[in-house]
């Protein structure tokens, strides 16, 4: 039996996700409406997290984010200085491919953005780091799927069908599992509206100097503008950039955990 999970926890973490660059201030309105909470519970959930240091009250009934988390965040980037060393790379692929690009690393919910390069255009598709994508309809999700042992990836399916409240069909995992051998053979996924109607990517695995799959790296876009000549272009510069981060990551920082 799997262990139960903290609702309170993931419910204060829901709210901390309310805030961003378009939402810096939040009230217990704007949680009981975005969370569907009454207004007492959101109020004290707020009141928990400014105690804690999470949250600030900037005026009465309002709060922002706190200086907990800002020291927290500061304490990630000197922890892991990959998001530093990755992003000019990823800047100078996605102004040349004028498309987004992202790396990833894997987690259990999914592989995780850690830095991603926004494209220019007036259209185009966002992802934020800290974001999680599913494993069996993304291009990083199946790539990952793909390089990693069978009994890791059996059980990590059946662990995501569980939470989804969904039982995997048979020959829903025989489709899959010859997939996979196919992108194990060629050495990149696509997913060419697979899990958003519009949407595709190409994305290559990111290997340390014994070969083992450490990261992942995708180009992402409208699905309009993934024709076989650019995932075909696509796919050459972003081997080509997997290998500059392996290689010169993997050196200046020594071994790195995918995990």
């Amino acid at each position: 039996m799997s262990t139960p999970l903290n609702g309170s926890l993931i419910k204060a973490f829901e709210i901390l996700a309310l805030f961003d660059e378009d939402r810096p201030e939040a009230s217990a309105a704007t949680v009981a409406r975005q969370l569907d909470l009454n207004a007492s519970t959101a109020h004290r959930f707020l009141l928990t997290l400014e105690h804690v240091g999470a949250l600030t009250s900037v005026r009465r009934g309002v709060f922002g984010l706190g200086p907990r988390l800002e020291q927290l965040g500061r304490l990630a980037e000197r922890m892991n200085p990959l998001p530093a060393f990755v992003k000019p790379l990823l800047d100078d692929l996605s102004r040349e491919m004028a498309e987004s690009v992202m790396v990833c690393r894997l987690s259990r919910l999914g592989p995780v953005c850690v830095a991603v390069a926004e494209s220019g255009r007036p259209v185009s598709v966002v992802v934020k780091t800290g974001t999680a994508l599913p494993f069996r309809h993304t291009a990083q999700g199946k790539l990952w799927l793909a390089f990693m042992p069978e009994e890791e990836r059996s059980a990590l399916l059946q662990q995501t069908a569980i939470l989804n409240g969904q039982a995997p069909e048979s020959s829903d995992m025989e489709k899959l599992a010859r997939e996979l051998n196919e992108i194990r053979e060629r050495g990149y996924a696509l997913n060419l509206g697979d899990n958003e109607p519009d949407i595709a990517a190409v994305a290559v695995p990111v290997r340390s100097g014994t070969g083992e799959m450490i990261m992942s790296l995708s180009v992402f876009g409208m699905l309009s503008r993934f024709d076989k000549t650019f995932t075909d272009r696509a796919r050459r510069r972003l081997l080509e950039v997997s290998d500059e981060i392996g290689g010169n990551f993997v050196s200046k920082y020594g071994k790195y955990n995918a995990r």
